[in-house]
C-alpha cells in the first residue's frame, strides 16, 4: 500500500509548481471536517469512480449493524485491515476490559458515518468522514456514558479488480473521548499501552526525487509534487518559485482549516478561559522531528498525504514532563487547490497516540481532562513572548515553509 507505485511518464513540465494567483497570507479558519466535491476528471478511468463507490459503501456501513454484510461483498480474498480506526483504545485493552466490552453496534447503536470527501488515484482511494452517535454501552472498556459525540476520521484504501485489498483507518479518538468525558480505561496492571510502530514510511526527499524524475503534465502531478516538496528537506527550485508567487510568511497555503493537534489547541483555549496560563510551544517538545511519508494522492483539485511525525519527546509538552521516548504518530493532511494554488490545508493527527507514546498519566490528563485537573500554573506571561495557546513561532517551520527544523512546528500548530 505504501507508495509501491509511481506514475507513468508524460510531457515534461519545466516549472512543476506554477500559475498566476496572487499571494495570500495563511489564515486559521476552523473547520472540523474536510468537505469537498470532486467531479470526474476527463480521461479518468471508470475503475477509479467504481473504486470510490466501493469505499463509500464500506465507510458508510463501518461500525453499524450492516457492516459485516457489506464487508463480505467488497473485500478481496487477501483483504487486510492495516489499522483499526480506534487503534489506541484497542491496544490499551487487557483481558478484563475486553470481557467487559460490548460489540460496537451495541455500544454505539445509532452510529452514522458521513463521507465528506473522497478521492481516487490509480488503485488507491482516500476519504475524510464525519462520525456521529451516542455512547450507550461499554465501548473498548469504557462504561456507557449516554453522551453523544461527533468526530472526524480519515481512511485510505487499496483496491484490485473492484475489491478492497487493504484498509487503513484513523478516528479522532481524542475528540471522541473528550466528548464522552472519558479517560483511557484502567488496565489491571496499571500500564498505558501504545500501539507498535512499524517501518512503513519513507523519506519525503526520496519520494519527491522519484516523482521529479518521471514528470507528468497534469494538475494532479503538480499537486503531489507540491505536497512532497512542503515537507522535503531539499526543496526543488520550483517550490521556491511557487512560494514567491503565492505565499506569505513561508506558508504555501492560504487557509488553514484544522491543526493536526486540534484537540491540544482546543484544550489550551479552555485552560486559558479558566485563567491558567501555559507557557511553551508545541514544537519544542519534539526533538529531531522528521516527518516521513506513506502515501500521497490527488484527484482534480483535491490532494492528500499520509505521514508519520517521528521525533523524540526531549522537551516538556506544556505541563507534561519530557519522557525522552520515541514518538511516531500518524497524521493525514487534505489539501484543496484552485488551479495550482494550494488554497486550504486540513490535518488530522493521532493525538491520543502521541500521548500514549509519551507514556505518562499527565499526558492523558492534559489531553482528556479539564482546566480544574491541572496543577497550579504561574500566571506570568510565557518566556520569550510565546502566546498562551502555545503555538508560538519559536522553533518553527523555517523560511521555506516546509522543512522541519529540530523541534519545530511554528505558529500553525502540528501538521
Amino acid at each position: 500500500m505504501y507508495l509501491k507505485r509511481m506514475f507513468s511518464v508524460g510531457v515534461v513540465s519545466t516549472l512543476y509548481l506554477g500559475c498566476g494567483f496572487s499571494a495570500q497570507a495563511a489564515e486559521s479558519i476552523k473547520q472540523d471536517y474536510f468537505n469537498c466535491a470532486v467531479s470526474p476528471q476527463a480521461g479518468q478511468p471508470k475503475q477509479v469512480e467504481a473504486n470510490k463507490a466501493v469505499v463509500k459503501r464500506y465507510l458508510e456501513a463501518l461500525g453499524t449493524a450492516r457492516f459485516d454484510t457489506v464487508l463480505k461483498d467488497v473485500k478481496a480474498a487477501n483483504y487486510k485491515e492495516l489499522r483499526d480506526e480506534f487503534e489506541n483504545l484497542k491496544y490499551n485493552l487487557d483481558a478484563d476490559l475486553t470481557a467487559a466490552s460490548k460489540p460496537a453496534v451495541k455500544a454505539i447503536p445509532d452510529r452514522k458515518n458521513e463521507v465528506t470527501c473522497i478521492i481516487g488515484d490509480g488503485d488507491m482511494v482516500a476519504a475524510a468522514i464525519k462520525v456521529t452517535g451516542t455512547h450507550k454501552d461499554n465501548f473498548m472498556g469504557i462504561p456507557a456514558t449516554g453522551k453523544s459525540f461527533d468526530f472526524a476520521g480519515a481512511a485510505i484504501f487499496k483496491l484490485a479488480n473492484g475489491k478492497i485489498t487493504e484498509a487503513w483507518l484513523m478516528a479522532d479518538e481524542a475528540r471522541f473521548m473528550r466528548a464522552i468525558g472519558a479517560r483511557l480505561p484502567a488496565r489491571k496492571d496499571g500500564k498505558l499501552i501504545a500501539p507498535p510502530v512499524h517501518n512503513d514510511t519513507r523519506e519525503f526527499d526520496d519520494v519527491l526525487a522519484e516523482y521529479l524524475a518521471k514528470p507528468v503534465d497534469s494538475a494532479e502531478f503538480r499537486h503531489k509534487v507540491l505536497l512532497l516538496s512542503y515537507k522535503a528537506k531539499n526543496k526543488p527550485e520550483s517550490y521556491t518559485a511557487y512560494l514567491s508567487k503565492y505565499a506569505t510568511g513561508g506558508k504555501p497555503y492560504a487557509d488553514y482549516l484544522r491543526a493536526g493537534n486540534q484537540n491540544t489547541v482546543d484544550m489550551l483555549a479552555k485552560f486559558k478561559e479558566a485563567g491558567k496560563v501555559i507557557s511553551g510551544a508545541y514544537g519544542s517538545a519534539w526533538g529531531n522531528r522528521q516527518d516521513r511519508i506513506a502515501n500521497v494522492m490527488a484527484e482534480g483539485d483535491i490532494g492528500m498525504f499520509q505521514f508519520r511525525m517521528t521525533a523524540t519527546n526531549s522537551g516538556p509538552l506544556y505541563v507534561i514532563p519530557a519522557s525522552n521516548k520515541l514518538i511516531s504518530a500518524w497524521e493525514v493532511g487534505f489539501a484543496g487547490f484552485v488551479g495550482d494554488k494550494w488554497q486550504t490545508a486540513w490535518y488530522l493527527g493521532d493525538e491520543l497516540g502521541d500521548m500514549l507514546e509519551i507514556g505518562s498519566k499527565e499526558a492523558q490528563e492534559f489531553l482528556l481532562g479539564d482546566a480544574s485537573s491541572l496543577p497550579p500554573i504561574a500566571s506570568a506571561a510565557p518566556a520569550g513572548g510565546a502566546p498562551a495557546d502555545g503555538m508560538g513561532a519559536a522553533g518553527g517551520m523555517g523560511a521555506a515553509g516546509g522543512g522541519m527544523a529540530a523541534g519545530g512546528m511554528g505558529a500553525e500548530g502540528a501538521q
